[in-house]
């Protein structure tokens, strides 16, 4: 694709596939994944033209798509505030169910990555690209880093994660908090 004119569609059939893995594990859940997926498209096609002007149009696209995730996830916080203060107005409280569904949003994993995106923003990177199926060669063009680089950052921080994660489920199991 790189050094010829390319279209839109062709583009993002091609990404389509690892943003939405990208965003699953971000969002937690398909619909709004895709939802999300299709507003970063939008937005890149939108500016098409200065879209493949960049110098890294993947780093770029990753950029755009991590930014539509954060709006979203913003958006949604939002509307969960306003649901909680008109429940609390209407002195209802939250039932049971909700509150282990909300919990269950916290879970080790979640927190691991979290805490490695913190910590190690390209590893947490290198890893939810991985796994979201994309080669090293991919992860190397996407982030501008080397294969080499990317395999390597995608191991240590996969093994991060793995020990916060673990570190995390014992805490839980102790009934410490973490």
């Amino acid at each position: 694709m790189d050094g010829l004119r390319v279209d839109f569609t062709a583009f993002f059939k091609e990404v389509q596939h690892g943003y939405l893995g990208y965003a699953m594990q971000l969002l937690r859940n398909r619909q709004d994944a895709e939802d999300v997926v299709q507003i970063a498209g939008m937005k890149i096609h939108a500016k098409w033209d200065d879209f493949l002007a960049h110098s890294n149009y993947r780093a770029l696209g990753l950029r755009i798509l991590s930014d539509a995730i954060k709006d979203y996830i913003r958006s949604r916080n939002r509307v969960t505030r306003r649901e909680r203060a008109a429940a609390a107005e209407a002195g209802r409280h939250q039932s049971c169910v909700d509150q282990i569904l909300h919990l269950g949003t916290f879970d080790a994993l979640d927190r691991a990555m979290d805490e490695l995106a913190r910590r190690e923003p390209v590893q947490a990177d290198c890893v939810r690209l991985r796994v979201a199926q994309l080669s090293y060669e991919e992860i190397a063009e996407t982030l501008g880093i080397t294969p080499g680089t990317a395999r390597t950052y995608y191991s240590r921080g996969r093994q991060l994660a793995k020990e916060l994660a673990a570190c995390y489920l014992r805490n839980e199991q102790e009934g410490e908090p973490s």
